[in-house]
C-alpha cells in the first residue's frame, strides 16, 4: 500500500486540508458514498494543544471539513484519556469540547457509547460499537517518542479503543504483542498523522515539542508507523511492537512513498530513555508492565504542590533535598526490578505493593495513584 507524505509547516487549517485533499488523490482514497466518520485523535492527558501532547484540534477539524465537503455529515470524535484521568477536562483543555460545539459533531469518552464484543488472541474484547458500524474509521495520532514503546502512533493510538481494565492487563503481559494483536481484530479505513509538532524524548507526555512539519496519510497501521519512525530517526525494525507486526504480515517493512521524501523531511529525534526518566535525582525506573500514568500522577501532584502553600514546607524540606542533594528511585509495574543505584525508594501503584512489603519500601496505594496520597508520601514531616 502507499503512504503519502506532504510538508505542512503550521496549524493553518485551509493549508492542512489541501494537503489531505491532495494526500487522498495520490493514495487513491475515495470518501465517496460513505454516510458516518468516526474519528479517533490521541487526547491522552488535559493538554494543551501547542504541548505536543495531544492531536492537534486544527488537525481534526480540516478532516471533518474535508469529510462535510465530500457530504458525510454524521461524524462522531471519540476517545478515552489514560487511566484515571477526567474525559471531559481532557476534551475541553485540548480545545476539542469548542471544536465539536463550533463543528456540530458528537464527542464521546469511552463510558458513553455502547459496546460491542469481539474476539482476539487473549479472549473476548469489548470495543466501542461505533467503530465497527462506521464506514470510515479514521485514526488520527499525534507522532511521538515513548518510553515504553518507543514512538506512539497509529496502532499505539488504538489502545484508546479498550477499557480501563484492558489496558492495565495488556502492560502487565508487556506492551508490543497485544498492540499488533488488537490491531489484527480492529483496524482504521484511513490513518492521517499530526507530525507538524511532533514530541521527541520522555513521551507520550513529558518530552518536548518539535518541530517536523509533516502530515502521514495512508490506509494500512503499520506502514504509516513504519513511515513515522524513518521520519523521526528511528529504525523501525527496533522498534518491537512494529518489528513484531512486520512478522506478523500486517503490511510491507519498505512501503511505497508518495508525496515529499522522507529525507527531505527527516529529524534524528531524541529517543524517550528506556531505562528511567530522570529529573534532577529523581529517577522513574522504567517497566515494560508498568502504564504511564503512575508518572503522571506524580507529575500532577508536584504541581498541586507548587501552587498550594500547605504543601511549600514539606516540599521544601523532604522532596526538595532528596530531588537535589539525594536520590529518589520510582519503582512501579508488576515485577519492579530493584533499583541499581541507592536512595529513597519509593513504590507507584498497586502493582508494587507485595515489592514495598518485602523490602520495606514506601508505598503509595492506587490504580493510578491520586495526588493527595502522593503529596503525603512524599512531602509530609
Amino acid at each position: 500500500m502507499t503512504v503519502c507524505i506532504k510538508k505542512v509547516c503550521e496549524y493553518n487549517i485551509s493549508k492542512i486540508q489541501d494537503s489531505l485533499s491532495q494526500s487522498l488523490e495520490l493514495i487513491n482514497f475515495k470518501l465517496s458514498h460513505r454516510k458516518t466518520a468516526v474519528l479517533k485523535p490521541n487526547i491522552v492527558m488535559p493538554a494543551k494543544p501547542k504541548t505536543s501532547v495531544v492531536t492537534h484540534p486544527a488537525v481534526v477539524e480540516a478532516t471533518i471539513n474535508l469529510l462535510r465537503n465530500a457530504g458525510i455529515e454524521d461524524i462522531s470524535i471519540v476517545e478515552e484519556p489514560a487511566i484515571g484521568l477526567d474525559v471531559q477536562e481532557s476534551f475541553r483543555v485540548s480545545g476539542y469540547t469548542e471544536l465539536a460545539n463550533r463543528m456540530g459533531v458528537n464527542l464521546y469518552g469511552f463510558d458513553d457509547i455502547e459496546k460491542a464484543e469481539i474476539q482476539w488472541k487473549y479472549g473476548k474484547l469489548k470495543i466501542p460499537k461505533i467503530f465497527l458500524d462506521t464506514d470510515l474509521y479514521i485514526n488520527l495520532p499525534k507522532i511521538k517518542t515513548h518510553g515504553y514503546t518507543t514512538v506512539t502512533l497509529s496502532i499505539k493510538n488504538q489502545k484508546g479503543l479498550v477499557s480501563s481494565q484492558i489496558k492495565k492487563y495488556i502492560h502487565t503481559i508487556g506492551l508490543h504483542v497485544p498492540l499488533i494483536e488488537l490491531a489484527k481484530v480492529i483496524s482504521p479505513h484511513l490513518i492521517i498523522m499530526d507530525g507538524i509538532y511532533a514530541m521527541e524524548g520522555e513521551g507520550p507526555t513529558q518530552g518536548k515539542s518539535r518541530r517536523l512539519n509533516t502530515i502521514v496519510v495512508g490506509t494500512n497501521q503499520l506502514e504509516c508507523d513504519i513511515t513515522a519512525s524513518r521520519l523521526m530517526g528511528i529504525d523501525p525494525c527496533k522498534v518491537d511492537h512494529l518489528a513484531y507486526g512486520i512478522n506478523e504480515g500486517l503490511g510491507e517493512a519498505e512501503p511505497v512513498i508518495t508525496g515529499d521524501s522522507i529525507q527531505s523531511l527527516m529529524r534524528q529525534f531524541l529517543p524517550a530513555n528506556l531505562e528511567y526518566g530522570r529529573k534532577l535525582n529523581v529517577y522513574a525506573w522504567r517497566n515494560p508492565a508498568a502504564c504511564s500514568m503512575c508518572m503522571d500522577s506524580f507529575h500532577k501532584a508536584i504541581k498541586e504542590a507548587v501552587l498550594d502553600p500547605k504543601w511549600w514546607l514539606p516540599f521544601v524540606s523532604k522532596f526538595a533535598w532528596y530531588a537535589l542533594f539525594g536520590r529518589i528511585n520510582i519503582l512501579q509495574g508488576k515485577n519492579a526490578s530493584l533499583p541499581p543505584l541507592p536512595g529513597w525508594n519509593v513504590c507507584f501503584g498497586t502493582c508494587t505493593k507485595e515489592l514495598a512489603k518485602e523490602k520495606g519500601f514506601a508505598y503509595i496505594p492506587g490504580c493510578p495513584p491520586v495526588s493527595n496520597d502522593v503529596l503525603k508520601s512524599f512531602f509530609s514531616a
